[in-house]
This record gives C-alpha cells, structure tokens and sequence, in this order.
C-alpha cells in the first residue's frame, strides 16, 4: 500500500471559485474544509455540534487600508492536513486526535501586518434537517474575548467555539464597523485578531467546539497526533486483528495500486466515532435545533461524506456501495447499520441520521432491492446466514416480484425529469434481489419469481439503451447509465451476447469519455433541462454534465463482466490519474479542458462514499 503522503494531491491552482470543490479533511470525530481563502476554515462538524461559517479569513493592512489577502491560492490535500500557499504565505491545517478540534500554522514570507477574522455560529445541529443553511437568527452578537481566545456561543442551544489565537484580540459590531475604524465592543459579531510578522515567522491558532467550557491544547502534541492517529487507522485497515476495525481488508501492489488505495482512504474518511451525548446537547429550541426524542445515536458508523451537506447520515443508496468493504473491513458495525436501517423503516427513509438514530428524509426507490443488495454482499462475504435469518420477515417486506412503477423521478433521480415510472435498473436489483432471498431461504418461489422479473425487465431493451414504461403503456428510451449498471451487473447472465454487444456500443458511442463518464448523454433530450431548477440542470452526479464518482467503478464492473477486461483496465488506468485532486467526491465534472470533481457550486460533495466502488471493483472483478 502506498503511504498517505503519496496519495497526497498535487498542487491544485484553481481560477474560479465556482468550478473548485474545496478540500477537506477529516477525523473519526469530524470534519473541516478550506474556504476561499489562504487561511480561512468552513463547515468544521464535531457532532452533535457543527460550525458551517466561514471563519479565520485572512486580512492584511497595506497601503493605509485593511484588504481581504489575495484569494489567487494554491491548495494540496493530504488525508491528514490541508495545505495552501499564497503570496508569501503558506498555511497547514489539521485535526487533532480524539478532539472536536482543529489547528492551524501560518509561515510568513515577508513582512506585514495581518488580521484573522472569527465569526459564526456554533449550533447543536438537527442533523436530519438542511443543517448547513443559515438560520436566521445569523449573525448574532455572540463573539467576545475571554483571555487568550474568542468564546463564540449560541443563544438557542449550548453550541460554543472558542478560538486561542496570539496578537492583539479586538471584537467589533460587524465587519464593517472594524474596517471603517469604529472603536471595539464587548460582545459583537466578529473578532479580530491582528498580529504583526516578520518573515520566517510562524503563527499558530486553534479552535475548540462542543457544549461546555473547551479548555485548552498542548498545541504541538496535539498538531502531532492528527497526522499519528490516520497513519494508525490506514495500516490498521490492512491488518488482521487490528484494535480499530473489526476486520481488514486486502492490499494491493502494482498496476493501479494508487487508484485502489484512494478508493479505500475514501471510504475510511466517511467513518465516525461519536462521544456520549450530553444533556447540554439535547436542550435546544428552534427550527433547526430542537429535539424532542429521546436519541439512539450510532457509537461507530459511515456516513455519506461531507462535508457541505448531511455530514452525519448514513444513506442506504451510498451503504450499498459501503458494504461489500464494510463486510471484509467492519462488519460489525455494518450490522449495525443495517439494523438501524431497519429500525427506522427503510420503506420511509432513504437514511438514518447517526447522532439522533432518526430515520431521515422520504423512502427512495432504490430502497428495497438496495437494502437486499446490501445484506446479500454481508452473507456473500462474511457468511453470516444467521444474521440474515434472524431478520428474514423484514426482508421479505422488500421483495418487489413484479415490475415496479416507482412514480415520479423525485422518487428516483431528481436531475433527470423523463427517468420516471417502470425503469430497468432498480427492477433489475429488485431481481437479483429475490434470486439472494431464494438462496437464503432455499424457497423456489423466490428463484421462479427472480426469473420471471429478470425476462420482464430485458423487455424494456431498447437496443442498447433501455426505456422506461409509463402507466398509459407508452415508452421513452433514457440515455442513462443507470440501466448499463444496474442491468448489467444484476443480469449479466441474462443478457444474451448480442445484448451484451448492445450496451457496450450504447456505453462508449452516449456515456464514455476517455477519463471518465456521462451519466446522462448529452444527447439525451433531458441533457441540461429547464424544466428544473438551474442547481438540478448542472449537477454533475445524475445530468449531463459529469458523473456520480461510483459510477465509473460499477461501469468498469459491467465491462468486465461482459468480458471487456483489457478496455475496463486500460480505461481505469487512464481515470486513475484523477486521484491527483485528492479523494473521490460526490461527482467529477467534465469540463472542455479535462474532467475535474465537481464542487458544490454543482450540488456535489467534496467527499463521498460512493467512490469505495473503485477498491471493489477492483477486488472482485479484476483481481488477480
């Protein structure tokens, strides 16, 4: 395995803000991203409390007057740190181990006077609503200097951050007020801290958040211990017997070794370790805030990713991408998951938020046969029949013998306003699905039901593509990639040849680039539609302008199923080099110069689960 200095990205040198998904790090016990800045830090979650503003942006005084410091910066991740460089400064952020922290170190260049600015809000968040919107009761008066540091509280529940900063510690009104020279305040909106650096100098802050008072750090211990504990979690996760996993996973060496090890530091970034709750965390009022049942929260679990939304829920569409690795890496804590799934009914949610234990949002189509997915790639793997039988009558509720109509696209793809009604793909897992409840159960009206489903869904071929059937009987062919997938890797043993032959054709005539995918082809007549809100048009996930990241890892599967080995591999290799940006996201958008991940601007995470499907793909259809 590679180590995680050489999985760091490169240098990264991004022009517009719009385009660039800020990198992020996290921590078993949170996460923090870069904002557009040389220094500044956002969307820095240690549940049950999260601090999503902007904050510690960097100013400097020249020329008689206080100016934003050039926001022209280099950035380069690393699992451990965030590094930027700009103009004479050079940052480093970590988390440090086993706290709800983060330090930064500033190297200065030359001389000058600068300024960090605090502000935000320290919320304890209901995760299971929209938690990074600003509420609206932002900006409050709710900075003060206290010491060494800034204390900033929330006034609807028992959320603080405090800030230890060095240099002359000032807190004003508002932004303006301190740069038109109003005089400082006791409590305000912002806090100033303004220190003067001579070059070499370097300048070290860190920020504390929770519920209580937050103490203070051995800062050097403390920088020291973020980068230790991930170098003990990544070789532990290859390790039989480790004391972090309840299992391990395999190694690999050689030919796309680098591309396998990301899709694993991806998947292991999604993991959180979650402290005992306090009573301070479950008083609250207000929208965003309240809680009014008793919490089960989930001690260990993976989630989506983060960190620009539901930066603790585990979703089931992105488990059934975890699970084949949670199976050899963590099975017990998959089993738990799946129990917390089931707990809150998988057939009214597409997540379980962690830190509530609540199930979160509206059922998903892809619930049912994504949940048996889920639990045959556990029994695959594990061989734990038991457990599944222990659950049999809950999983019967998910068998879906006949072709399902699952209604509007909401319930299926937001993006994409024409993938509606009876589509192949899910009925297509919904198969595959019956055929794993035949083998746990040894019942044949599962295999017979299995089969049958299995000639209703290849009657939706289309010659290569597949269509989606409304309730009136008509039909409309969709260029998506779904049906390739879903259809492929679920029914590669139903497809005759010519079909196989087919959907290849379609895949690299409609979908294929040479480093990456469409997962609607640009010449599908709902490409870049306007029939939804412009975010939807341009999300790079599901529309027609990039691809969800687990995509190209299940279409490398479906090629190699069909027996395109040497083109799956030779096109890996070529997509392998993305990996230089830093870890797998929510999508990577294929702009005219080269294929980039998508930022946020793009409704598109900078991390996410669905790229673990790389390691898999890898371990099951292309081992060695």
């Amino acid at each position: 395995m590679l180590t995680l200095d050489q999985l760091a990205s490169d240098w990264l040198h991004p022009h517009r803000e719009e385009d660039f998904s800020l990198p992020t790090i996290t921590s078993p016990r949170g996460m923090v991203q870069a904002a557009w800045d040389v220094a500044g830090i956002q969307n820095w979650i240690c549940a049950p409390t999260g601090f999503p503003t902007p904050t510690a942006l960097l100013f400097a005084s020249e020329g008689g007057r206080i100016r934003r410091f050039p926001r022209a910066v280099e950035y380069r991740w690393k699992a451990y740190e965030i590094e930027r460089r700009a103009e004479g400064v050079h940052s480093a952020v970590r988390m440090p181990a086993g706290t709800p922290g983060v330090i930064e170190r500033l190297r200065f260049d030359r001389a000058m006077r600068v300024h960090l600015v605090f502000t935000g809000l320290p919320r304890v968040w209901r995760f299971t609503d929209y938690w990074n919107l600003p509420p609206e009761d932002v900006p409050m008066l709710n900075v003060v200097v206290a010491g060494d540091r800034f204390v900033l509280e929330d006034t609807k529940t028992f959320g603080r951050a405090e800030f230890v900063a060095p240099g002359d510690l000032k807190v004003y009104q508002d932004l303006c007020a301190w740069l038109d020279g109003e005089a400082p305040v006791d409590h305000g909106r912002i806090g100033v801290a303004t220190i003067d650096v001579k070059p070499g100098d370097v300048v070290t802050w860190y920020g504390l958040q929770g519920t209580e008072p937050c103490g203070s750090l051995d800062v050097e211990q403390a920088w020291e211990s973020g980068k230790r504990e991930w170098e003990h979690i990544w070789k532990s996760a290859f390790t039989p017997g480790n004391d972090v996993f309840s299992g391990h996973l395999p190694s690999r060496r050689g030919d796309l070794e680098r591309l396998y090890d990301m899709s694993v530091l991806t998947l292991l970034m999604t993991r959180r370790v979650l402290p005992g709750l306090s009573e301070r965390a479950g008083v609250a009022t207000g929208g965003q805030c309240i809680w009014n049942e008793q919490p089960r929260p989930l001690r260990a679990a993976y989630v989506v990713g983060g960190p620009e939304g539901a930066p603790t829920t585990s979703f089931l569409w992105e488990l059934e991408f975890q699970a084949p690795m949670l199976a050899r890496l963590d099975p017990a804590v998959l089993r738990e998951q799946m129990e917390a799934f089931m707990r809150v009914d998988l057939h009214n949610h597409w997540g379980v938020e962690t830190v509530s234990g609540r199930g979160a949002g509206m059922g998903y189509g892809i619930n049912a046969g994504g949940f048996l997915s889920v639990v045959s790639d556990y029994v695959r793997i594990t061989g734990d029949r038991a457990w599944a039988m222990r659950h049999l009558d809950y999983l019967r509720t998910c068998a879906r013998p006949e072709l399902t109509d699952y209604g509007h696209y909401q319930h299926i793809l937001e993006c994409v306003s024409t993938y509606e009604h009876t589509i192949a793909s899910f009925n297509a897992l919904n198969a595959a699905g019956l055929r794993f409840l035949a083998d746990l159960t040894g019942e044949q009206t599962y295999r017979r039901q299995g089969d049958e489903l299995a000639k209703k869904v290849l009657g939706l071929f289309a010659g290569g593509a597949f269509a989606c059937e409304h309730p009136d009987g008509s039909r409309r062919v969709v260029l998506s990639i779904l049906d390739f997938i879903y259809v492929g890797r679920a029914l590669h043993r139903d497809l005759s040849p010519e079909q196989k032959d087919a959907m290849v054709a379609f895949f690299q005539r409609e979908l294929q680039t040479d480093d990456w995918l469409y997962a609607l082809s640009p010449n599908d007549e709902n490409a870049l539609t306007r029939d939804l809100p412009s975010f939807q048009t341009y999300r790079a996930d599901h529309q027609a302008t990039g691809s969800y990241d687990g995509w190209p890892a299940r279409a490398a599967s479906v090629l190699g199923r069909f027996g395109k080995r040497d083109e799956a591999l030779a096109w890996l290799r070529r997509l392998e080099g993305l990996t230089r940006e830093g870890p797998f996201g929510q999508a990577h958008f294929i702009h005219p110069d080269g294929t980039r991940k998508a930022s946020f601007f793009n409704g598109n995470m900078y991390f996410e689960a669905a790229g673990c499907g790389f390691a898999n793909t890898l371990l099951e259809d292309f081992g060695e």
